[in-house]
């Protein structure tokens, strides 16, 4: 059964915006008379059957009951140094299949690329779509949350406050794997949320690297070889699914 998102709570019917019905009717080649699976921004989803396609928009009513799919799992969170476009897009869409739970996009002193503040808003839409496009493909239960407008020093406070276990690849560091990292974590306390943050095409900067080790991040290395920041993102947050949450 198809899997579509709505940025509004389930409730016996629901309105499916414009360009989620196009893609769910045109790119999904979806008929109108089966269900389909609808994901809501309360985390909840219920089986809807479309009545109605005006001006672009469906109107679907509930066909089943609506269930809370929350699963009980380590929430595994990705700091992005800025990519050049199709590169971020391409780590967006590839971690979103692999159930990333958050993602930040944020400068960083290295990165090729810089975006202008006041056209971010315009690539974030596009960016947003793509993660939307990439969870409702791969059925996820919920859309992993994007934030793009803060800086490295505002994200490691945040999860600071959280009490997430922060993690930093570097790739000068030789000695501690991404495993033994988890191993020391996990025998100091229960690990509940994990942040890995990679560096941009240019790699870390001393300053920011300063900044990981202030706020006591583990670096680690990702591998005896150095990889592309896309490969090392879409490698690393598969390394951490697989570790945490595939018992």
């Amino acid at each position: 059964m198809k899997k579509i998102f709505i940025d509004a709570p389930l409730d016996t019917m629901i309105t499916i915006p414009k360009d989620t019905t196009h893609h769910l009717l045109t790119v999904f080649r979806h008929k109108m008379e089966k269900p389909v699976l609808v994901g809501g921004s309360d985390g909840r989803t219920g089986v809807y059957q479309i009545q109605d396609v005006v001006d672009g928009e469906a109107s679907a009513k509930l066909v089943g009951d609506i269930q809370d799919e929350s699963v009980s799992e380590v929430e595994v969170v990705l700091v992005q140094g800025f990519l050049k476009a199709d590169k971020l897009e391409w780590v967006l869409q590839k971690t979103t299949e692999l159930n990333v739970h958050s993602v930040y996009a944020v400068p960083m002193k290295n990165c090729v690329v810089q975006y202008k503040m006041d056209k971010l808003p315009q690539k974030v839409q596009r960016w947003e779509k793509i993660m939307k496009e990439a969870a409702q493909q791969c059925g996820r239960s919920k859309l992993p949350e994007f934030t793009a407008d803060i800086t490295l020093a505002d994200v490691l406070a945040r999860e600071q406050a959280n009490g997430s276990l922060l993690l930093v690849a570097y790739e000068n560091e030789h000695s501690l794997t991404l495993k033994a990292a988890l191993e020391q974590a996990e025998s100091e306390d229960v690990i509940q949320r994990v942040v890995i943050s990679i560096g941009p095409e240019g790699g870390l900067s001393n300053d920011e690297l300063t900044q990981f080790e202030a706020a006591d991040a583990r670096v680690v290395t990702l591998g005896q070889t150095i990889l592309r920041a896309e490969t090392a993102a879409v490698g690393a947050v598969s390394m951490l699914q697989y570790a945490l949450n595939m018992d």
